[in-house]
């Protein structure tokens, strides 16, 4: 009889026990829902997906960050908590073992390559993939899954390279390592891997696409030969002269709070890669996300520029929703002297280049929920102004950093689809 009542005890305190872990997940889950936007993903089962992801996100590394006195901390909370959570993502990526992928270093910075087995291409060119994360973040590891499904599913060789990150290494050390592995990789791509050297197209996704655009600028100024078969700018960040374009009031107003990527942490990420100690400096946040702390003097320069964002505005209103008029600059001498050497400065912006007619042809990708996308928009408008053929696709439904849920998202996964296709047209015509 004992045994039976102690038996029946251990089942009530294991009930309940289920009955309090349930109760406390549904109330998380209850305090941490936040509704996501109108048009935030396509299909019920990425509404789903990011239903889940988009909290998780929150707990894992956007309320965290915010608890840290000190920006470098924020930093490296949100770098460690990025590089365990993307060991989750991609699992569902089946190359087959068709991949051959090794570590390699030339002049001095680290590359992965990500060869087809057997050196079985459907091309003779090759894809050079910069990844991105704010010039902070990410690492290669993080995009393996991506840029393994891409080699795999184009047949066509990869390299994706390790450039140093801020605050550790600052501007222009990141542009630096890839100019030096791609200078090595040019010399030797066809002796070491059968490549036509005129057949190279470059990637980047946000500070990677940063990275690409002044690669390809700074190729193109040169006459560097061979020159770049095309360009692939996914969601790149190129400006931080105007953070009042309508897709960064439009996250003001509908977006903050969510974790996706901030005012905040643009202005904090873009002003550590300029060699500016944001532990000391971060008081001057509130103004630069006004534009305090573009100088007087620039403003001609940076206006013209920017010029087609009156186009944009008068045609991406966020299905009608009313977004607020600029804001009140709050001025800041401190800001504009910091940030003087930087904002027009194009290896910095690459969106205040001026001459921009001799460029490869370029397929940039924009995100409707992403604050980057007015300045993609612009740059693409500008591309085609200047003569250069250029491919623009604004994903409606998507959001910034999209890419990294490629096998888990209906939408990411197709824009893969757009730049696998694109890319191979570019390779298979140069």
């Amino acid at each position: 009889m004992m045994l039976t009542a102690e038996k029946e005890q251990k089942k009530r305190l294991k009930y309940t026990v289920i009955g309090v872990t349930v109760m406390i997940l549904l109330i998380t889950g209850y305090s941490l829902h936040k509704p996501l936007p109108e048009g935030f993903t396509v299909t019920k089962w990425d509404r789903a997906v990011m239903h889940v992801v988009e909290p998780a996100l929150r707990v894992a590394y956007y309320y965290p960050s915010r608890m840290f006195s000190k920006a470098s901390n924020m930093v490296y909370w949100t770098r460690g908590a990025l590089n365990i959570l993307s060991k989750t993502l991609g699992l569902l990526v089946d190359t087959q073992g068709q991949i051959d992928i090794k570590w390699h270093e030339w002049n001095g910075t680290p590359v992965k390559v990500y060869r087809p087995i057997d050196n079985r291409t459907s091309t003779d060119g090759a894809v050079i993939f910069i990844h991105g994360g704010g010039f902070a973040l990410g690492n290669v590891e993080m995009y393996d899954s991506l840029v393994e499904r891409m080699a795999h599913e184009m047949k066509t060789l990869f390299i994706s390279i390790e450039y140093r990150l801020s605050p550790e290494t600052i501007f222009p050390g990141g542009i630096l390592d890839c100019e030096a592995a791609i200078d090595y990789f040019f010399d030797n791509a066809s002796s070491q891997f059968g490549v036509n050297t005129s057949k190279i197209v470059i990637m980047g996704d946000s500070a990677g696409g940063n990275l690409a655009t002044v690669i390809a600028q700074r190729r193109a100024a040169h006459n560097a030969s061979p020159a770049l078969a095309g360009q692939v700018l996914i969601y790149p960040l190129l400006q931080m002269a105007d953070m009042q374009t309508i897709s960064y009031r439009y996250f003001h107003s509908r977006l903050s709070g969510y974790a996706l990527v901030d005012p905040e942490s643009v202005a904090y990420y873009y002003m550590f890669y300029a060699g500016i100690d944001m532990d000391e400096k971060a008081y001057l946040i509130p103004s630069v996300i006004s534009n305090g702390h573009v100088a007087k003097d620039l403003k001609p320069e940076v206006e013209e520029m920017m010029s087609h964002r009156i186009v944009i505005e008068s045609t991406r209103n966020y299905r009608n929703h009313s977004i607020s008029e600029r804001w009140e600059i709050e001025r800041n001498f401190e800001a504009q002297d910091l940030m003087r050497p930087f904002l027009t400065n194009p290896d910095f912006s690459p969106l205040m280049r001026k001459d921009l007619s001799n460029l490869p042809p370029t397929m940039v990708l924009t995100c409707e929920f992403d604050v980057l996308r007015d300045e993609g928009l612009i740059y693409a408008q500008r591309l085609e102004a200047a003569g250069v053929p250029t491919t623009t696709i604004n994903y409606e439904n998507g959001f910034h950093a999209m890419l990294n849920f490629h096998s888990e998202l209906h939408e990411a996964s197709k824009s893969v689809e757009d730049i696998e296709q694109w890319t191979l047209h570019v390779i298979n015509n140069a």
